[in-house]
């Protein structure tokens, strides 16, 4: 996402640096399942810095996590480290605990880097920001906008070359990395079959950590797809992005009510006992296309703030 718009089949709104992805979301409604326990941790994924000190965000005390999405070559590009370094400073002064997940290059969107100009860039990041110790390679891995000319997304195989390409980098117990940042989307079954292939491309390196943006479950009172990824994967699953979306293009007409049933599901979503971590998307309100924010343009609270309260004040 950017200044420009963030491509995100539910994703990020960057005003800074923002993809609009717009993902056709499955209708039909399931049952949720029962509550087993408490997802670990908490937090937003959200590239507005003015989060950190918003009265409203403060009220929050259980949130320890944030999430930023940043261009694969943000320690080199000025335009892009300065932005982040702002955003940074902001979760730092806050204590969160950062995870960066990185994307497309904005200047070139439709251009995959290859694996050794990733690899140089994933250097120069550890150089740069030698605290931060959670990554996630690549957002959204199965998501490609080619057709739509917006944005290039990695096959299952290079993005197996950007996760192991990672592991080579930020070696060490004490980093953290999401093997894949995997979009639920419209069905399911594209999804499995791209994870599946990433296993594949994996198998000698396998990893501890899924990321999962499982807006489709979350949005449409459903478990189905959530279910279908932790059966294939072992490990611990991270909801890396999701949220109660208020509008989304088309296929949701503006309701703060609707999206504030949703976080209510999400919230039991992340109940499974696997689900370790939920950063919730997104603190802003986005735009006329795609609008997941807990709080509106006049800074007022949504009904959404007041269940992600309930739960994390």
């Amino acid at each position: 996402m950017s200044e420009s718009a963030n491509d995100h089949g539910a994703l990020i709104h960057i005003r800074t640096s923002r993809r609009l992805v717009l993902p056709c979301l499955l209708l039909g409604a399931f049952a949720v399942a029962p509550a087993t326990s408490q997802a670990a941790l908490y937090g937003f994924s959200e590239q507005q810095p003015e989060m950190f000190t918003n009265p409203l965000y403060q009220d929050l005390s259980k949130v320890k996590i944030a999430r930023y999405i940043a261009p694969y070559d943000v320690a080199t590009d000025a335009r892009d480290k300065a932005i982040f370094d702002r955003w940074y400073a902001a979760a730092r002064a806050d204590k969160q605990r950062v995870l960066v997940s990185f994307y497309y290059d904005r200047d070139r969107p439709l251009k995959l880097p290859s694996t050794k100009l990733y690899t140089s860039k994933m250097k120069a990041f550890k150089k740069a920001y030698p605290k931060i110790t959670e990554i996630s390679p690549y957002n959204e891995a199965n998501r490609d906008a080619r057709k739509q000319r917006r944005f290039a997304g990695p096959s299952a195989k290079q993005a197996a070359n950007y996760y192991l390409a990672a592991r080579k980098v930020f070696k060490g117990k004490k980093y953290k990395i999401v093997g894949l940042d995997l979009l639920d989307g419209n069905s399911i079954k594209p999804s499995i079959k791209y994870l599946k292939a990433f296993q594949r491309y994996t198998r000698k390196h396998p990893n501890k950590i899924w990321g999962l943006h499982n807006y489709s479950d979350t949005n449409r009172n459903s478990t189905k797809r959530t279910k279908a990824v932790l059966a294939q994967v072992k490990g611990e699953v991270w909801l890396t992005e999701t949220g109660g979306l208020v509008k989304l293009g088309t296929s949701f007409a503006y309701s703060e009510a609707r999206a504030a049933r949703a976080l209510k599901n999400m919230f039991k979503l992340a109940s499974n006992k696997r689900i370790k971590r939920l950063y919730i998307y997104q603190w802003s309100p986005g735009d006329d296309q795609f609008d997941a924010g807990l709080i509106g343009k006049d800074g007022s609270p949504r009904p959404g703030y007041d269940v992600v309260k309930k739960k994390l004040g």
